[in-house]
């Protein structure tokens, strides 16, 4: 009997596909064979130790050894662009021909005599020598996703990473949690100065709109990472480098938009190194410039944004120091989408704000002043001093309906024998503060040996207080008079000292030790009298920490293009301003602690990048929402004993073919908090019910968290550019929205499908490039909410919940221009 045409096909298929496998392995075998064997020297032909190699578009690569030399395997025959990097030294970028089998080069560094390489921010990065997990966004990497969305979508791919945005759209407030831990818990500093507001320790990354243009690079640290300035990382740290000098003049115009009325409008320049006319090698000037502008109606109703910034450096820079002076500033006004939607008519209609009043806006300017010098002292000794000052004004202007007019001054009412207590009134709500301090560090290399020594010093001032614009019945309270005014006070200073050790050829040993003072004066209750309630009167008080925060681990270079590593770093930092403010000296919370363990391992060749890390991150005192009241009445953290983090990441780069790459990570990771008591508001009979839950997971912390990227080149042209299409997919797992793990009250799975088209058309008549960046967001329209919030309580005898969701846009597109000159 003769064999069915359905299977003779299905056979045929099957061989066929075996086939293709063979020859796409014997492919990438004989490539395989392709090596670059390199050599690493100054222009004295002296060894450069540990400089950075990388091919191709900087994603696959290799690290020189003690000596100098790199060996990168698995390239291909023909040209390759390969790049090498050292700090002090001008990075190399050149195309090499590479021929089958063996290949053998030696690179030339040439002293960077005119640019120094940003001390300020090598003292407080891992690099590449450091025990701790890492990722960098190069200037390249940043250009291919930025269409005017929020950093934190810019970071979205990053490792262990969830965004969110409360619009919908990317555009606005948007936030990051990196390994389960908000933006309060996440370190960011731009070009070493602290940016997470002092008292709050949040992150507003709406106050600097389209910072991404002005970005040379993004380091982002997850675990406790190397000691930094600002409060301390209990989840990550960001480290972000604005706008390096250049040598040559340059300029570049940006226009995007999209959806939901986005648009986005970029213009930059710089000047290069300007010789002033004096002898050669002597000093010269530059100045840079960007003027920014996004508008986006939003995905949720009355989401608006309208952001402004602008960006400026002027520089001096010389054979052996330069200054530059740098200034920032943005200014957000931004409608409240910041509610959510009701879980009670998420399906009916996503969109729904709460806020009708037309002018429920946050409204807040932020301007930022650097001043920078960096300074040789000799062959291998640098120093950076960096003066800062950063000042913010702004408002949250709110309508309250049936207001207690107690609470503005306003005396009861009598109309027509009825006394009035409560009234419809219009607020605004105030923060007018400044920041100002100093960084300093020096770093000394001996040989492979590196030590940096360096701190900060910095001085908040802010002023909290309410207006009045309007009201129903005001009494003889005038306009803009004000209900409530607290100053406070906080400084905020450290030392430490970072050694990385070469042990030998292969083993580095690395040690950093931190000491942190804190100094907090602020307006607070004071401890209450015998009866409750009693003596709760605001008083000037102060609080001080004293900090230590040891970091001790070692890398191994195992293996050609592998290396592993192993760190222990404890951290501490101090309550935030609400847990401060809102509780008594009695019942005042108390700092955290976190000790934070790292194991992994990584390896780079020409077609292939991956890693692994694990991590067990231990709290003691971590202040987290338990629903309990304190001594004034106010829900705040409570510091719970125990609780910790532990996970695994993997991340991966794979070159599939000549033109198809294959990128991603995943993470995934236990969070709990241990022994457990969630407190319940209790409607029914006043006060509250108290539930030993036992061992919970922690609130926002999903369990997988994961992304990919496969991208096409589809279209490469040597001489005049080059265009790829990519395939982005995010998934983040289910998590809950409180501390008490109740499914009742928890965000769904998502998976969220990109597809981006970047290309690149070079060397056109007039323009030394034109970039276009078109994506389509959420390609299938997955119906999701990254964040939320709850509020449990009992009723009627049974427990209840109120939920708010913040629902994220459907398909959508934004697309983008870029002219680079």
């Amino acid at each position: 009997m003769g064999t069915p045409r359905a299977d003779t096909e299905h056979g045929d298929m099957h061989n066929r596909w075996i086939v293709s496998l063979a020859l796409l392995f014997a492919t990438y075998a004989a490539d395989a064979q392709v090596r670059l064997v390199a050599q690493v020297n100054d222009a004295s032909d002296i060894g450069l130790p540990f400089a950075q190699a990388t091919v191709g578009d900087g994603v696959f690569g290799a690290q020189a050894d003690a000596h100098g030399r790199f060996t990168l395997a698995g390239l291909r025959v023909g040209q390759a662009r390969v790049r090498i990097a050292l700090v002090g030294y001008r990075t190399l970028d050149t195309l090499v021909t590479l021929v089958d089998g063996g290949n053998t080069m030696t690179f030339r560094l040439k002293d960077d005599d005119r640019l120094l390489r940003d001390v300020e921010v090598s003292a407080l990065r891992a690099g590449d020598r450091a025990p701790f997990a890492k990722s960098v966004m190069t200037k390249e990497d940043i250009a291919k996703v930025n269409t005017g969305v929020d950093l934190p979508y810019i970071l979205d791919a990053q490792p262990n990473t969830v965004s969110t945005s409360d619009g919908g759209t990317g555009i606005g407030y948007t936030y990051m949690r990196i390994r389960g831990t908000d933006g309060t818990r996440t370190n960011i500093t731009l070009n070493g100065v602290p940016f997470n507001d002092a008292e709050s320790q949040g992150a507003f990354l709406v106050d600097l709109p389209d910072l991404a243009t002005s970005a040379e690079d993004i380091e982002v640290q997850r675990g406790v990472g190397t000691s930094t300035n600002g409060p301390a990382a209990f989840g990550a740290s960001v480290n972000l480098r604005t706008t390096s000098v250049k040598r040559e003049a340059w300029g570049q115009a940006a226009v995007s938009g999209g959806s939901f009325n986005t648009q986005r409008y970029s213009v930059s320049a710089g000047t290069g190194l300007l010789d002033p006319g004096s002898k050669a090698g002597t000093s010269r000037f530059s100045f840079d410039m960007r003027l920014s502008s996004i508008t986006s109606d939003g995905y949720v109703d009355r989401a608006s944004a309208d952001l402004k910034s602008c960006f400026l450096q002027g520089a001096w820079v010389g054979a052996k120091r330069s200054l530059r002076f740098i200034h920032f500033r943005g200014k957000e006004i931004t409608y409240q989408a910041w509610g959510g939607v009701p879980r009670e008519v998420i399906d009916t209609n996503r969109t729904w704000n709460p806020y009708t009043y037309e002018n429920e806006v946050d409204n807040y300017d932020q301007s930022h002043y650097q001043l920078l010098l960096d300074q040789k002292l000799g062959a291998n000794t640098a120093l950076n001093v960096t003066l800062f000052r950063v000042n913010g004004a702004g408002y949250f202007e709110q309508y309250r309906e049936g207001d207690d007019m107690s609470t503005y001054g306003i005396a009861p009412a009598v109309i027509d024998g009825d006394t009035i207590s409560t009234t419809d009134i219009i607020r605004r709500r105030w923060l007018d503060n400044t920041l100002t301090g100093v960084n300093a560090n020096v770093e000394v290399k001996s040989g492979a040996h590196r030590l940096v020594i360096g701190g900060n010093y910095s001085d908040y001032r802010c002023d909290h207080f309410g207006e009045v614009i309007w009201a129903r019945y005001a009494g003889n309270l005038d306009i803009r008079d004000r209900y409530y005014d607290d100053d406070a006070h906080k400084t905020d200073a450290n030392a430490f000292a970072k050694l990385t050790w070469a042990a030998n050829d292969k083993l580095d040993v690395f040690g950093d030790v931190q000491v942190r003072r804190v100094d907090y004066d602020f307006v607070g209750y004071d401890n209450p009298g015998p009866e409750t309630g009693a003596g709760l009167e605001n008083t000037d008080q102060t609080v001080e920490y004293t900090f230590f925060n040891p970091k001790a681990g070692l890398l191994w270079r195992m293996h050609e293009g592998g290396k592993a590593y192993a760190s222990i770093a404890v951290g501490n930092r101090e309550p935030n301003r609400d847990d401060l403010v809102e509780s008594t000296p009695k019942d005042r919370a108390r700092s955290e602690r976190l000790v934070d363990y790292e194991l992994g391992y990584e390896r780079r060749t020409g077609r292939t990048a991956y890693g692994v890390n694990a991590y067990y991150m231990d709290y003691t005192d971590q202040l987290v929402l338990t629903g309990e009241l304190n001594d004034v009445g106010a829900a705040l953290r409570v510091n719970v004993p125990r609780s910790y983090r532990a996970g695994v990441e993997l991340s991966w780069a794979f070159q599939l073919l000549p033109r198809l790459v294959f990128k991603g990570n995943v993470a995934f990771s236990r969070n709990r908090v241990k022994g457990f008591t969630e407190f319940v508001d209790d409607w029914d009979n006043g006060g509250q019910q108290a539930f030993d839950l036992g061992e919970r997971d922690l609130s926002f912390s999903p369990e997988v968290v994961g992304g990919g990227e496969l991208g096409f080149r589809f279209w490469e042209g040597a001489a005049n550019g080059n265009a790829t299409i990519s395939w982005v997919t995010k998934y983040v797992g289910s998590q809950y929205l409180d501390n008490a793990s109740s499914t009742d009250r928890m965000l769904n799975a998502y998976a969220v499908h990109d597809l981006r088209l970047n290309a690149s058309l070079l060397e056109l008549k007039g323009v030394r490039s034109v970039d276009i960046n078109v994506t389509v967001r959420n390609l299938f329209s997955e119906l999701y909410e990254n964040n939320g919030w709850s509020y449990a309580y009992l009723s009627e005898g049974r427990r209840q919940s109120m939920v708010g969701l913040y629902p994220q846009a459907p398909v959508n597109l934004l697309a983008g221009l870029t002219l680079r000159f």
